[in-house]
């Protein structure tokens, strides 16, 4: 299935532009057998470096009584930094944080500042890391049903992204998210992983090679409507409210393989 999925890929690259999702389908496989969450981390923060990224860190956005401090799994920001964003919570003004309001797709600080909604003081926080070289940074939520919120946080300097770099790091950093999960015992465990039906499992192993419900149906001979259908249903299932959080569960309980 696998083999058969990179044939077509390339097949349809020579004649789309398309290409499956290989460098984060790669750092997947490599994270899989990794056994503790600092290398998963460390093998994270490796993978973006590709990109220009040089920082970044991954945590629960705080509930009611909650520090940012204690719901931080991973953190690799320069040291002043992070002592002086934890030390003026700025997590409660952050427009990084806020913005998950209004996206569930990956966004960059650049966009949440040409936005007329946040003050002064919030933008500050955004331009005081750059005291830091960390000039650009790209937001990706984590918006689990039953886990809460969370986020994966990226930055460096001078730094441009293709709609397919994006993707790429999109779908490394929803699964990295799930294993750091699974290794630090929290509450991923609560998350119940359903077994999917075949179609569901067809249509999500497509939707890992970065396929449209348009391309799913002409694959598989159904209508687009009910390839859509079985990747609502795989979401339901995984209590998950995005495609690439459904693929990284699915491919973290074998249904679905790169």
């Amino acid at each position: 299935m696998v083999d058969d999925i990179k044939i077509w890929a390339s097949k349809r690259a020579s004649g789309m532009g398309e290409r499956a999702h290989t460098a984060a389908l790669d750092f997947i496989d490599k994270v899989d057998s990794i056994p503790t969450v600092d290398e998963t981390w460390g093998t994270f923060l490796s993978f973006v470096q590709r990109y220009g990224f040089v920082a970044g860190g991954l945590a629960d956005i705080p509930g009611p009584g909650e520090r940012i401090e204690d719901t931080t799994l991973c953190l690799s920001w320069p040291e002043a930094w992070r002592e002086r964003y934890f030390t003026l919570n700025y997590v409660a003004d952050d427009p990084a944080q806020l913005h998950m309001s209004r996206s569930i797709d990956p966004f960059t600080w650049s966009e949440v500042l040409d936005l007329p909604c946040y003050t002064r003081r919030q933008r500050q926080i955004v331009y005081e890391a750059s005291e830091f070289a960390l000039t650009f940074g790209l937001i990706v939520p984590i918006l689990g049903l039953q886990t809460g919120p969370a986020l994966v946080t990226i930055a460096g300097s001078n730094i441009e992204l293709s709609r397919r770099d994006r993707a790429e790091i999109h779908m490394a950093a929803v699964y990295a998210h799930a294993h750091i999960r699974a290794l630090s015992g929290t509450k991923l465990k609560t998350q119940t992983t359903k077994p999917l039906a075949p179609r569901e499992r067809e249509c999500l192993q497509w939707v890992a090679a970065g396929k449209s419900d348009w391309e799913i149906s002409e694959i598989l001979s159904i209508s687009e409507k009910t390839a859509n259908t079985h990747i609502e249903r795989a979401k339901q299932k995984f209590g998950v409210v995005t495609r690439k959080q459904a693929v990284a569960l699915a491919l973290r309980s074998g249904q679905i393989k790169t």
